[in-house]
């Protein structure tokens, strides 16, 4: 049974991490900007720091520091596959989510044929999107978009009305980056096999929050970046090990020729996969069941447990509250503790600088989410103001939030930021 923490724990584990004992004045921030990215716990800071300290150094060295290296690289890779439930030769390292999928989208692209259609999302983050759009111009391949439903998620329904025999590629989100939305992904990526097209999944948001699984969804492709859930800036991706050796990536004549590695173009940040060992060893640390796939499964569970109560918390005081519209799921059920509000008076920004006026942080705007605001008609509005939380977060700090906007929707005036 996993076990359960108690406030006491909860305590212990923010006190892994010193960026939330940050004061603003008198009262400690709080850390609502989460979406955006997570702070990291000191075991991170202190395996990125050690590395350096010990002495770094290139792969392919006869020597110490560089056979250290290789050996922190393959732990690593190891370790994010137990993170995905996937192959270690599966798992590639980059910069950015980003980056790799525009790399990818590259090598994809090279099969397509003219007349050959891709399937995009509207829901999704533009890292998902426009790598894909740009590959299919350059083929001279149509782009269908999946629009999304009325609570702000994908349909099976939807993507089945745009499925064809031409299809060669659907890429959507695991978790909306705005709304919170969980999508239904097997259901979207089973349907996207049935005629034979490759599935390529944004797991960046829904990392922080649920335990991917690569295997039980059967994709072909996963993306997702460690610094949405307590890691480094560091990019990682996962394909099936067959596709990445028969893909043939962008890369320069002396890197390597077998996967994964050709697709690790330049030098690693083998500082950020110190790091990233380190996160996903943090996670294990969690409920003290191992950082193998079972024991991250068993800190999952808490961390979904924890954010649920989160959640619930939020959804409740939100209720009632005047002038504010909630996009995404208005009960705990598919989502993540991640909430898009829109006010009737005040623009996305305002309503951040006033609750970063209260020691808040939360972001305000589009999040690279261009098409869903953009359907929502809220682009020209200023966006959204988004709140999220993650499993160190408090019900205390819910309800500091809670309180302005409360304030807000009461019309209190607060001129003073």
């Amino acid at each position: 049974m996993t076990k359960q923490h108690t406030s006491t724990d909860l305590q212990r584990i923010r006190e892994q991490f010193p960026a939330l004992g940050r004061l603003e004045g008198k009262e400690k921030a709080i850390f609502s900007d989460s979406p955006g990215g997570t702070q990291v716990p000191i075991s991170v800071i202190d395996a990125m720091s050690d590395y350096q300290q010990a002495g770094s150094a290139n792969l392919g060295g006869f020597f110490a520091t560089s056979e250290e290296t290789m050996a922190l690289v393959e732990q690593a890779r190891e370790a994010a596959g137990q993170l995905l439930n996937a192959p270690a030769d599966g798992i590639v390292f980059g910069s950015n989510m980003t980056s790799l999928t525009l790399a990818l989208s590259r090598a994809i692209a090279n099969t397509w044929q003219t007349g050959d259609e891709i399937i995009v999302s509207s829901l999704d983050h533009d890292a998902n999107i426009t790598p894909w759009v740009l590959a299919a111009k350059e083929r001279g391949c149509a782009v269908r978009t999946m629009d999304f439903t009325a609570s702000q998620n994908l349909s099976v329904t939807e993507l089945e009305r745009l499925l064809s025999g031409r299809t060669r590629l659907v890429a959507f989100t695991l978790a909306s980056n705005v709304t919170g939305s969980i999508t239904p992904a097997a259901e979207l990526i089973k349907a996207a096999h049935s005629v034979n097209a490759l599935v390529h999944v944004d797991a960046v948001h829904y990392t922080a929050h649920r335990l991917p699984d690569v295997q039980a969804l059967d994709t072909d492709f996963l993306a997702c970046s460690a610094y949405k859930f307590c890691g480094p800036y560091l990019g990682v991706l996962y394909g099936r090990p067959e596709l990445l050796g028969s893909l043939k990536p962008y890369k320069v004549r002396a890197s390597q020729d077998q996967p994964p590695w050709c697709w690790e173009t330049g030098t690693q940040n083998f500082t950020a996969i110190a790091g990233l060992l380190a996160c996903i060893k943090y996670h294990g640390w969690l409920t003290g069941s191992g950082h193998d796939r079972k024991g991250l499964q068993a800190s999952a569970n808490w961390i979904e447990g924890h954010e649920q109560q989160l959640s619930q918390r939020f959804l409740d005081g939100l209720k009632g509250m005047a002038g504010f519209t909630l996009y995404g799921p208005d009960t705990t059920v598919g989502r993540t503790p991640t909430f898009a509000l829109a006010h009737h008076q005040h623009s996305s920004a305002r309503l951040a600088q006033r609750l970063a006026h209260h020691g808040i942080y939360t972001w305000s705007g589009h999040f690279y989410a261009l098409d869903l605001l953009d359907r929502l008609n809220l682009q020209e509005r200023d966006g959204l103001l988004r709140i999220g939380f993650v499993h160190y977060h408090t019900l205390a700090e819910i309800d500091r939030v809670l309180n302005v906007l409360g304030d807000i929707s009461a019309g209190a005036v607060d001129d003073s930021f």
